[in-house]
């Protein structure tokens, strides 16, 4: 009843998805936003692989075990194929990692 319970941000516990770690280009907007707008990764054969047409749909600060994380839910286009994907940005560490829609 007003007295700061519920003041902090909603933790939304321990992260359960396959993640891997990559390695992003950002557009900083004028106003301070980060946008990805490049990310590139390795498969499980060693491959470096390279999306250069992200669309956001959504971005979120989140907490995952207390850690502040900016979630991204990307989409992409490959040869007339939509992919899903989610981004996590690691505040504190400057850390960016990706997992794909299913996984």
């Amino acid at each position: 009843m007003g007295i700061g319970t519920n003041t902090q941000s909603p933790d939304e516990g321990e992260l359960k998805r396959d993640l891997e770690e990559i390695a992003c280009g950002v557009w900083f907007t004028s106003k301070g936003a980060v946008m990805p707008k490049m990310v590139k990764y390795q498969d499980e054969d060693g491959m470096l692989h390279t999306i250069s047409h992200i669309q956001v749909l959504t971005k979120e600060k989140k907490f995952y075990c207390g850690i502040p994380i900016q979630e991204y839910r990307c989409s992409t286009t490959f040869e007339n194929r939509e992919y899903l994907f989610r981004l996590y940005y690691y505040l504190e560490n400057n850390l960016w990692k990706l997992s794909w829609e299913g996984s």
